[in-house]
């Protein structure tokens, strides 16, 4: 028998990701077994546990997975010439745009049943936190062009995370997508407003 090569190896763990993400949006988190996502990724039952000890894992692993490539779609979006402020103005549009994931509302209902759990809340802010160097090297390019004034960019950076991240809140009053894109877009507006250089 064939020994099986990294590049396979990891042909599988990706297998068993975007199975546990189908079921997981299909059925639910708690409603979705290990087994039901070994059968539908069409895996042995050593691969799956050899990838991910557990569901809760395994949610963790796509929830990262997410991430990266939510950083790599914002990468792609950023056009040659963007002014920061321009950049600041496209990511409060792409934070919005991301709520229409149908994986959010996996983790919500992880969150509201397992949130508890030991290691799940800093995982969580873990994640939050892949986003922050994003925003930084925005305020950074902003600040040394003369865009914005002198501050703390790091902190600006967890400033403005935290007001995308606050207006999740229309997300789950389900609030009509154009107002809720207008909402990001005045925040984001009042933001650079209160950064801009003298």
């Amino acid at each position: 028998m064939a020994r099986k090569t990294a590049e396979d190896t990891e042909r599988t763990r990706q297998q068993i990701l975007k199975g546990a993400r189908d079921l997981f949006i299909r059925r639910g988190y708690n409603a979705t077994s290990m087994e039901d996502i070994r059968k539908h990724a069409d895996v042995s039952k050593g691969s799956i546990y050899y990838h991910f000890k557990s569901k809760q894992q395994l949610l963790m692993a796509i929830c990262e997975q997410r991430t990266i490539e939510w950083i790599e779609g914002w990468r792609r979006r950023v056009k040659p010439g963007m002014t920061p402020v321009e950049k600041l103005y496209a990511l409060a549009d792409y934070w919005q745009e991301d709520f229409d994931d149908p994986f959010l509302k996996v983790v919500d209902e992880f969150i509201t049943s397992h949130g508890g759990e030991p290691g799940t809340f800093e995982k969580m802010i873990e994640l939050v936190q892949m986003q922050y160097p994003v925003i930084q090297a925005i305020i950074e390019e902003g600040i040394a062009s003369g865009e914005f004034r002198k501050d703390d960019p790091a902190e600006l950076a967890y400033m403005f995370s935290s007001l995308m991240g606050g207006l999740g809140m229309a997300y789950y009053e389900k609030v009509p997508r154009e107002r809720a894109r207008a909402m990001y877009r005045k925040s984001a507006e009042l933001f650079v407003r209160g950064i801009r250089a003298e």
